[in-house]
């Protein structure tokens, strides 16, 4: 348990003074990942730096938000911070002032709070930007928990400042609206990189300079605090730009398709539920227009950098032991009585019809007419969702309410218009996938994992539009905060179910050697404990580490072995001449289920929410986990490799490193390790790479599990 005094112990021991100006970069939870590990939350570590400052001292943090760079307005009012949850709490705090810029704004309390609000320029890191008052106030940059690349933008003010070659002036306009509730347009302009050479950021081997010469460190909860004068960095910063231009130092070469922008663009999202309302209504079958869109709006709110696409396969082609479906389109489809009454029309609801029902126009008796007629007789009132795609039949869905009052005695005229496309010039059938590499681009030997998520139920919210928002916030989440070099590469993809799954892979066999787990997701969003599903495997990482990030929550949940909470795409992934190792994670079963009554009002936000947190942790830890490989003989000397842990600040872990260094024989992971050792596996996870940094040990992958063929 961190506590207001600990935190400020730790924070004067590393050189926090009163009467600083400190710019703080942080990760809240670098400091604890358990619940309640600081004791009063987020805002102690704010009084623990407030409580050293004192009346003299300035706190600054960064509310920085990118939403004005991808064409939506910012506001200075209310346009969240970006930059984490300590960020957020100063600028919702009422004695805080924050400075009007579109993007790299500020907020401060403390002495120069007034004269920071009152700062102006549109230019985010050069001369006339807040950096240089900054640097006239001897002003001190701390980071809490962070690595170089994630964080001390100050940098790009040196960047800037020494003239480098690899950075050029860029301007984007938009609107930014002023604490009068005024919109004004603004042109801001940003020294950003190279991207057609192809400039990717890496501010790791400066910062490495950095530690070297002029910045304190001192290990603080969980991670590493580092602290350090802006104008000691600038010196330092400024003549290695200029002394080493070549690639190496603050950035590296790659293509220039991997180098686009840092700033992921993306289609601004208010709420999860707000891309459902969009969804919910086409009708999304196997294949169909309403699916086209529905695709289209998928890739619309993922980030350019995950190079979202779309495939399209002929119908009838065989795929497996499977054949692509035909593409199907509804011009009308109802039922009317004798006297011309509609009391079933697919233009009032897309459920009426049964999915990929046969045409037919004939009039009918009530003896003939009710075998096409279903209902759902545990919800009376509501209108089931059911379909027909291989066995081939037409029908009508209806409440069972209307049921019971639809006359006997007369006739009824059935008429559906629907046509099975098979030529491919017509549309075919489409699937989507996306992929996010990790920092430094894609690492072949570490792998892939899948995420899925189907798109075919034409009017339904939680089955199965909410597991399809749900993975597009799990990808936006990884997009903002990319997984470290040499990580698994994450690919999304998103079709319909089953079929989906199979043609894709089938078109796609040289891309399963190189999976290393998957997850399918579906209904998020209703109000009920997450289910975990397990893999066909049931023991694997993938099973373990989905145990222990629901555990470390503190929740409740459940738990299913393989298929038997509800089966779907995952029989696929994980089925025969496959077996690649895949989760699934639902709120099933819920009443609602394959009904009008599945709709957007039974949503959650925050169940919508938890599960891409979930989801993303899970992806996280299995992405980042490797097997370490011993290079070393008998203990290593710690102390003389920066490794010694000190037994007064981490008893648990320094009581471990024996025990961990022990299992460095490339068999188990850093998971495993963590977990035999019952240590946490991001505290684990980077003193182990502390060991790789060093030479001390190889990182080798996770070992292939897909079936060979």
């Amino acid at each position: 348990m961190l506590t207001l005094e600990t935190l400020t112990q730790e924070f004067r021991a590393l050189g926090v003074e009163a009467g600083d100006t400190l710019f703080v970069h942080s990760a809240y939870s670098s400091l604890s990942r358990a619940p309640g590990g600081v004791q009063g939350g987020p805002q102690t570590v704010l009084n623990a730096l407030l409580n050293i400052l004192g009346e003299e001292g300035t706190l600054v943090m960064p509310t920085f938000n990118y939403d004005f760079l991808r064409g939506s307005p910012w506001d200075i009012r209310t346009s969240p911070s970006q930059m984490g949850a300590l960020t957020e709490l100063v600028r919702l705090n009422p004695r805080a002032r924050r400075m009007y810029h579109p993007v790299y704004s500020v907020a401060a309390l403390g002495k120069h709070a007034e004269a920071i609000a009152a700062h102006r320029s549109m230019d985010c890191f050069g001369e006339s930007s807040l950096f240089t008052p900054l640097r006239e106030w001897d002003a001190k940059i701390l980071i809490i928990g962070l690595p170089y690349s994630k964080s001390i933008t100050f940098l790009h003010h040196c960047e800037q400042l020494a003239g480098v070659t690899y950075r050029y002036l860029k301007e984007f306009s938009g609107t930014a609206i002023d604490a009068n509730g005024k919109p004004n347009p603004e042109t801001i302009t940003m020294f950003v990189r190279d991207v057609e050479r192809g400039v990717v950021l890496d501010f790791e081997p400066i910062g490495a300079l950095l530690d070297s010469q002029v910045v304190r460190k001192r290990p603080i909860g969980l991670g590493e605090c580092r602290l350090m004068k802006m104008n000691d960095v600038f010196r330092v910063a400024v003549q290695a730009m200029k002394d080493h231009p070549e690639p190496g130092l603050t950035y590296t070469l790659q293509s220039p398709e991997r180098a686009k922008d840092w700033i992921p663009p993306m289609k601004p999202v208010t709420s999860l539920k707000a891309i459902l309302s969009e969804i919910i209504p086409l009708h999304r079958t196997l294949a169909s227009e309403g699916m086209d869109e529905a695709l289209r709006l998928v890739g619309s709110y993922l980030p350019e950098n995950a190079h979202f696409r779309t495939e399209t396969y002929p119908p009838l082609q065989p795929v497996w032991t499977w054949y692509v479906p035909e593409r199907y389109e509804v011009e009308e489809a109802y039922l009317e009585t004798e006297n011309g009454e509609r009391v079933i029309d697919f233009a009032n609801n897309n459920l009426h019809l049964v999915s990929y029902s046969l045409p037919t126009d004939q009039w009918l008796g009530w003896k003939d007419l009710e075998p096409h007629l279903y209902y759902n007789e545990k919800r009376p009132h509501a209108i089931p969702w059911k379909f027909k795609y291989y066995e081939r039949d037409w029908g009508f869905c209806l409440s069972k309410n209307q049921f019971d009052t639809l006359p006997r005695e007369t006739k009824y005229h059935a008429v559906i218009r629907s046509r099975f496309e098979t030529d491919p010039a017509k549309g075919g059938f489409k699937v989507s996938d996306a992929v996010l590499h990790p920092q430094g681009g894609t690492n072949p030997a570490a792998g892939e994992i899948l995420l899925m998520a189907h798109v075919c139920h034409p009017n339904q919210a939680n089955d199965d539009a909410a597991g399809v928002v749900t993975a597009i916030q799990v990808a936006r989440r990884l997009a903002a905060n990319p997984l470290p070099p040499g990580s698994m590469s994450v690919r999304f993809w998103f079709g319909a179910e089953t079929i989906g799954t199979i043609a894709y892979l089938a078109h796609h066999e040289d891309l399963i050697p190189g999976f290393r787990g998957g997850i399918f997701i579906e209904m998020t969003g209703n109000d009920n404990n997450l289910a975990l599903q397990h893999t066909r495997q049931h023991n694997t990482a993938l099973d373990k580490i989905g145990q222990y990030v629901l555990k470390k929550r503190g929740k409740e949940f459940r738990e299913g072995t393989f298929a038997d909470i509800i089966a779907n795409d995952e029989r696929v992934l994980n089925g025969p001449g496959i077996n690649v190792p895949c989760l699934s994670l639902s709120r099933y079963p819920y009443p609602e289920y394959h009904t009008t009554d599945d709709n957007l009002d039974i949503m959650h936000e925050d169940k919508l929410q938890e599960a891409a947190e979930v989801i993303e942790e899970i992806v996280r830890i299995f992405a980042t986990d490797y097997r370490p490989q011993r290079k070393f003989r008998g203990p290593v000397f710690l102390s003389g490799h920066g490794l010694f842990v000190d037994w007064q600040t981490n008893w648990k872990l320094n009581r471990a490193i024996e025990k961990m260094m022990m299992r460095f024989e490339g068999k188990q992971s850093i998971f495993e390790i963590a977990e035999e050792l019952d240590l946490d596996y991001w505290e684990t996870r980077e003193y182990i790479e502390k060991f790789r940094l060093r030479g001390l040990v190889e990182a080798l992958p996770l070992p292939e599990v897909a079936e060979k063929s």
